[in-house]
């Protein structure tokens, strides 16, 4: 379910960057670029390097002429060198063709000092300007990423970090996001070079100061932090933004810097099966911040089955009230003191029960109502299911005979065995929810018989059928 979450997030963000980059103020732009031996690696079809590096040259074909553009990259000249940092190309009005160059030179082959490299693009960053992270993987030389961009900010430079994860999506990215909220600005995945042009294009034309509106969201299951995927979309139109608070006090609560407007906002939870999505619409006005905090604490369900008295084994299926379409959680009992009653844990919430008398003919059903789970508890249910049997012998004289044995009720089939011609399997026998049935036995190529009855509950009935004499 985690990974389903992600990717949906991933689809809608990348889905929805389609206007082209264009700095229209010319903001000066600060690139801290990822040459580290990893972007050796494919996705896509091709190395990420190679990807990579066509995106920040076509990225510089839509700046606007002469912004201010600086490139900083790392791991390009050396292996296992945590100082492997060079300002490439100064700050300066933009050269495309000399931003091409650079690019295309880097080869990767060392290690990933994001911190080191992201302290050194604020030393050359003006103010009021753009910086973007482009990395494919975490700080591999000890540094603290979320501090340094904390510290930048609070030295009272005024600019905005954004951070693009590129083929991150099996890592736990917290730190980025942590660095990329700090800094004013987003994180965006990407999960190839299409995605990381789309993503490159969104975080140059933000503007290059971070709106002062957000929407703040805390998560939590339990009394402990809970990790969400939350997407924003903006109702009049724009960009959606996608975030994940994870469960660590870095990003939790999680700040999405939002301009001035009304938006749809949509928050799932990561790894809790069965947690059904928040939606509501948040409007920013004059730069205010809108906080939610989100509850998805959890409790158990004991449930438990007998059939005239003794365990029982059933399904169970747990339903939010209304819905019969996706089962919260499923089960079984089986008929052990170690596994009856079974237990399940689903959100705090109230939910419908149903079981499924899987011993019994007909697999009879009953549903327990509105069944309330407490936070952090849990809630018991049980039920008795009663049932009695019902023996078939078919003979012809003393002679054992083949039959199929049909048995239904109310028209409806409710179980078919068959006796052979062995005292193993005829009689052969059913377990039937009292009631009154109609039998059927077909001899196997020869005679058929009808008959009626009542099964009680906790009886055993016997019906021996001679096919030697009339009925």
């Amino acid at each position: 379910m985690a990974n389903r979450i992600i990717s949906l997030g991933l689809a809608l963000l990348c889905g929805s960057l389609v206007s082209p980059a264009r700095a229209e103020t010319g903001a000066p732009l600060v690139l801290v670029f990822d040459v580290s031996g990893s972007m050796w690696g494919q996705v896509g079809g091709e190395t990420k390097i190679v990807g990579a590096r066509r995106v920040i040259g076509e990225l510089g074909d839509r700046l606007a002429d002469g912004t201010p553009t600086a490139l900083v990259a790392y791991g390009h000249r050396r292996e296992g060198d945590c100082a492997d940092i060079e300002t490439v190309l100064p700050l300066a009005p933009l050269d495309r063709a000399a931003l091409r160059r650079a690019v295309d030179r880097l080869a990767p082959k060392g290690k990933t000092p994001l911190t080191a490299a992201v302290e050194q693009a604020f030393v050359a960053a003006p103010s009021g300007a753009t910086v973007v992270l482009v990395t494919d993987g975490l700080e591999t030389c000890g540094g603290d990423l979320c501090g340094a961009v904390r510290a930048a900010r609070a030295r009272g430079g005024s600019l905005v970090f954004h951070v693009v994860g590129f083929d991150v999506a099996k890592e736990d990215v917290s730190s980025l996001e942590c660095a990329a909220q700090v800094g004013g600005g987003l994180y965006l995945p990407a999960a190839d070079a299409s995605e990381l042009a789309r993503a490159l294009d969104r975080a140059v034309a933000q503007p290059a100061s971070a709106p002062t509106g957000a929407f703040v969201v805390r998560a939590t299951r339990n009394g402990a932090l809970q990790d969400v995927l939350v997407l924003v979309t903006p109702e009049g139109g724009g960009v959606d933004l996608t975030a994940r608070t994870y469960a660590k006090a870095e990003t939790n609560p999680r700040l999405i810097p939002l301009a001035d407007g009304t938006y749809r906002v949509r928050v799932r939870p990561v790894g809790i099966e069965g947690a059904v999505e928040r939606e509501e619409r948040i409007t920013i006005v004059d730069g205010g911040r809108v906080e939610r905090a989100y509850d998805y604490s959890t409790g158990r369900v004991a449930i438990g089955a007998t059939r005239n008295g003794a365990l029982s084994d059933v399904t169970y299926q747990i339903f939010a009230p209304g819905d019969r379409e996706r089962a919260v959680a499923t089960g079984r009992t089986y008929r052990t003191a170690t596994s009856n009653p079974a237990r399940a844990t689903v959100p705090a919430g109230e939910y419908d029960i149903v079981l499924t008398a899987i011993e019994i003919g007909g697999k009879p059903t009953v549903e327990l109502p509105r069944v309330v789970v407490p936070p952090n508890g849990e809630a018991a249910v049980t039920h008795e299911f009663a049932s009695g049997s019902l023996a078939v012998r078919v003979a012809r004289g003393d002679a054992l005979v083949d039959a199929v044995v049909a048995v239904s009720a109310r028209g409806k089939a409710v179980d078919q065995g068959r006796t052979y011609k062995s005292a193993s399997s005829n009689p052969v026998r059913f377990t039937l929810a009292p009631g009154e049935y109609a039998v059927e036995v077909s001899e196997i190529r020869g005679e058929k018989r009808r008959f009626t009855l009542t099964v009680a509950g906790g009886a055993e009935v016997e019906r021996r059928i001679d096919l030697a004499t009339a009925d």
